[in-house]
């Protein structure tokens, strides 16, 4: 006679017949991450890797997924064809718990009837489904205990949708903070001073600053306007026209305060630059030649024509003749010039955090100063 065991039912049967099949699907991606106690209700992490020739490297960034799955009867496939959404049930706690989560996760339904999995951010899903309100507290019942949670049918998993995953970051925010904003490092913007750096990375740097301020070239011009005399190639010369949507300011480091007076910690910052809208940009990657007072006020006569009122300059330099050159030849002009040094541009970079991460290991700096944390301990 056999005493009966415990049952393994249907659903534990499917369940772990997907999450063998979510995983063999990702392996090749990362280095998978378990809790050794489910106490955390995430399913998988990921710590992703990147090919590089015939190896891998572990990358920067890790990644969760919590996964579902959707019976053929549930779900049949003509069914997903017509949908451009798939909804599961959802614990409320988890996916505010999830929403909240430091690091990225994503959601994995698996549909049996296509044999394939659909995924997509929680953040994604949440910001579509119910915006900033989600975690307000009147938004849904106080005895609400489960959501439904709508999944695009389009966000097929797939080794090119596993490979975007890449662009997540996670960043600390335990440090000091810099005017309320959590900077994922411990540089004081306002006093750190760059070295100059090779003459291609300063012009990419200096082309990512202003991705990330939503500049948009219209217009690429011939630096010999500005610089007549000398091979642009030679000099790293970058001269476009353009808009930049998004403000750009930053705060010359020679109006910024750096000592502490006796008995007080109080220092004056210095006056902030912006620019915004109609620009031109002007970007020098190896300064050697000067701009002439001729050639800028034709140039700047060319911008007022396109109706351009602002030049910003970058210049791998920290010679003050190179500033008196833009500043005092455009006087009077019309266009508004305050270039940025070398120890200018440490503001901007500092502040954009996801620029200062992409480049963090291309700059060096010659002057450091650090913020310092002056909240007390504790919740």
């Amino acid at each position: 006679m056999t005493t009966g065991g415990p049952i393994v039912g249907r659903e534990d049967e499917f369940e772990a017949a997907y999450t063998e099949k979510f995983r063999s699907l990702v392996d090749s991606h990362g280095l998978f991450v378990r809790y050794e106690r489910d106490r955390a209700a995430l399913d998988i992490g990921l710590h992703l890797t990147r090919r590089d020739g015939t190896q891998s490297r572990v990358t920067r960034t890790r990644i969760w997924f919590q996964l579902k799955g959707l019976h053929k009867e549930t779900l049949p496939r003509s069914d997903f064809e017509r949908e451009r959404e798939v909804t599961v049930p959802v614990r409320l706690d988890h996916l505010k718990f999830w929403f909240a989560a430091p690091e990225p996760i994503y959601l994995a339904v698996y549909v049996e009837a296509a044999d394939l999995f659909v995924v997509e951010d929680v953040r994604d899903i949440v910001d579509r489904q119910w915006g900033e309100e989600f975690l307000a507290p009147h938004t849904f019942r106080d005895e609400q205990n489960t959501v439904a949670v709508k999944v695009n049918t389009s966000a097929v998993l797939t080794p090119a949708l596993l490979a975007l995953m890449r662009r997540h970051q996670s960043m600390r925010i335990d440090g000091p903070f810099f005017r309320g904003r959590a900077l994922g490092h411990r540089l004081d913007p306002l006093r750190c001073i760059l070295n100059r750096m090779e003459p291609e990375i300063f012009v990419q740097l200096i082309q990512r600053l202003l991705e990330a301020h939503d500049y948009r070239p219209s217009n690429s011009v011939d630096p010999k306007l500005l610089f007549p005399e000398t091979e642009s190639a030679d000099e790293h010369i970058v001269l476009t026209r353009g808009v930049l949507f998004n403000t750009l300011e930053w705060v010359p480091w020679l109006t910024t305060e750096w000592g502490i007076g006796k008995g007080t910690d109080f220092r004056i910052e210095g006056r902030p630059e912006f620019v915004q809208g109609p620009t031109a940009v002007c970007i020098h990657g190896n300064p050697i030649s000067f701009v002439d007072k001729g050639s800028l006020e034709r140039f700047a006569q060319l911008l007022l024509d396109n109706e351009v009122g602002n030049l910003l300059v970058f210049a791998n330099t920290d010679d003050a003749r190179y500033f008196g050159s833009f500043f005092g030849g455009l006087r009077g002009t019309g266009v508004r010039c305050t270039p940025q040094l070398i120890g200018d541009i440490g503001f901007s970079l500092l502040t954009a955090t996801s620029v200062y991460m992409e480049f963090r290991e291309a700059v060096s700096w010659r002057i450091t100063n650090y913020l310092w944390n002056n909240r007390e301990d504790g919740e």
